[in-house]
């Protein structure tokens, strides 16, 4: 995974939290269940754990160029 891969799992990670988060305390609010926030943040988690963890390609669209091996001052390898 690539900086900017990193960079968008780490976004992709937070919107889902964020989303499936407000969106269980909205449906728990009105049910008046705490029980179904857990449950949709779990899901959340669950979903995003899916997307964020494993090294898919999208991530790696930005390879990093490293540089060639530097002889070091004398002179070898």
């Amino acid at each position: 995974m690539d900086y900017q891969g990193q960079r968008l799992a780490e976004l992709i990670f937070y919107w889902i939290i964020l989303s499936f988060g407000a969106v269980g305390w909205v449906i728990g609010f009105f049910r008046q269940d705490f029980m179904v926030v857990f449950q949709f943040w779990l899901v959340g988690v669950a979903i995003s754990v899916v997307l964020c963890v494993p090294d898919w390609p999208f991530y790696n669209r930005h390879p990093v160029k490293w540089l060639e091996s530097v002889p070091d001052r004398r002179g070898q390898k």
